[in-house]
């Protein structure tokens, strides 16, 4: 079952094969015997979707609960679900350096039910590749509030770099930070590596999604990985795995 695109993916986790027919008829006592039969097909699909040169994913307690939770819920996928994301490794310059960096998309939906993926967040990378430049000979004075900062404005267009007013401790942004550099043409973004989903809709658990590319029945998009994780622990992923803008998760929340 070589599994050639995303969508292929989402249709075969779905059941869309076995199940899609089932639903259009009504419920009576054969055809609730059919969808015990259905159910088994949709779990043995979900099993299929799995990588299975991984022997140790494949016999895992926790991918066959992950099927059962699955099927029991009736999880289904959808392109335009809010929680899911792709993370893409890309080769860098940034002065001449190589670099790597990943970079979390997502899907956003417009009011006019148009969509788009966009970027919501950027994995740490060697910043000091690009060093602005900080003069110790500049700063701001403990009395300086009585003259409204007047040095700041002053100290600003003597060209200094805004960073030399930084406390110390201060983590740059590194969405912002990419961003800029790309933008000033201090880096370079010269190849797209790999690619790799991370889908955190069914609930408790987060299972990612990798491209296999074999001669093999089961290769293309397959599931790479499954691990257990609540609500909370969601949260924190989102936010020290995936990088994701702090304004963004707020907005998820705010919209649930």
């Amino acid at each position: 079952m070589r599994v050639k695109m995303l969508d292929e993916f989402f249709q075969r986790f779905n059941g869309k094969y076995t199940v899609h027919a089932f639903l259009q008829e009504n419920l009576d006592s054969v055809l609730l015997e059919k969808m015990a039969t259905v159910m088994k097909e949709r779990e043995m699909m979900i099993q299929f979707l799995v990588n299975q040169r991984n022997e140790k994913l494949v016999e895992s307690p926790v991918v066959k609960e992950f099927v059962k939770q699955v099927v029991k819920d009736s999880t289904l996928l959808s392109f335009y679900d809010p929680d899911w994301y792709a993370v893409i490794t890309c080769k860098i310059k940034i002065k001449g350096k190589e670099e790597r960096v990943d970079l979390t998309l997502k899907v956003q939906q417009g009011e006019q039910g148009d969509s788009r993926w966009v970027i919501v967040g950027c994995s740490p990378f060697n910043e000091k590749a690009f060093t602005p430049k900080v003069d110790s000979l500049f700063f701001i004075g403990p009395a300086n509030n009585e003259l409204n900062f007047m040095e700041l404005s002053s100290n600003m267009v003597a060209d200094t770099s805004l960073v030399t007013y930084w406390a110390k401790g201060i983590q740059p942004d590194y969405l912002t930070l990419f961003s800029w550099l790309t933008y000033s043409g201090t880096a370079e973004l010269q190849k797209i590596e790999s690619i790799k989903y991370y889908c955190l809709q069914v609930k408790n658990y987060m299972f990612t999604i990798e491209f296999f590319n074999r001669a093999e029945y089961n290769s293309g998009w397959l599931i790479s990985s499954v691990q257990k994780m609540n609500s909370e622990q969601k949260v924190a992923f989102r936010k020290e795995s995936l990088f994701v803008k702090e304004e963004v998760l707020q907005w998820k929340l705010f919209q649930r």
